[in-house]
C-alpha cells in the first residue's frame, strides 16, 4: 500500500507543469495557512488553490477543490490554533520548497494539546499563480499521533525503542 502511494505520486508529479516562477510563493501560501484556524475559508481555498491539483498533507491526498474544501474546513473547526511560521524559501527547476514551523493548539479526548513540528512543503503554480501541486513532508508522529490519548502511548513507546 505505502509503495502504491509513493509510486503513483512519481507518476503523478511527471504529469504536472512546472513553475516557472511566483512572485511570492511564501506569502501565497500564507495566506491560508499562516493563521490557518482562522483562513481556513472557502473564498481563501479557492483563492490559494486551482481547481485542479493534487494535495497530500500525509494524512489525506486531494485531486480536486470541491473535496479539500470540507477538510480544511472541518480541520480549522476542530483546532484552537494552528499557525504556520515560513523559515525557509528556495526553488528547484520545477517547483517551490518551503520549509515551516507548525504550531497547533488542539483538544482530544478532553486533554489540551500543545504541538509545534516543522516540515517542508513543495509546490508548483499555474499560469494565474494558484497550487496545482501540494505535498508536504513532515513527521506526522511527532507533530500529532504521539499527543493523542492512546495511540499516542504506542507511537512514543515505538518511538523510544528505535
Amino acid at each position: 500500500m505505502y509503495n502504491d502511494r509513493v509510486n503513483n505520486f512519481l507518476d503523478v508529479i511527471k504529469t504536472i507543469p512546472a513553475t516557472s516562477d511566483h512572485k511570492d510563493p511564501a506569502e501565497h501560501f500564507g495566506h491560508l495557512f499562516k493563521n490557518f484556524h482562522k483562513d481556513a475559508r472557502e473564498e481563501v481555498i479557492r483563492d490559494v488553490y486551482a481547481k485542479e491539483f493534487y494535495f497530500n498533507d500525509t494524512f489525506k491526498t486531494f485531486t480536486d477543490i470541491e473535496e479539500l474544501i470540507p477538510y480544511m474546513e472541518e480541520t480549522a473547526e476542530n483546532v484552537e490554533t494552528t499557525t504556520v511560521e515560513i523559515l525557509d524559501v528556495s526553488k528547484s527547476d520545477t517547483d517551490y520548497y518551503l520549509r515551516w514551523k507548525m504550531v497547533m493548539k488542539f483538544t482530544a479526548k478532553g486533554r489540551d494539546i500543545n504541538s509545534v513540528s516543522i516540515g517542508m512543503t513543495q509546490l508548483r503554480f499555474n499560469e494565474d499563480g494558484k497550487i496545482i501541486l501540494h505535498q508536504d513532508y513532515w513527521d506526522g508522529a511527532e507533530g500529532f499521533y504521539q499527543h493523542l490519548p492512546y495511540i499516542g502511548y504506542f507511537v512514543r513507546k515505538v518511538r523510544d525503542s528505535l
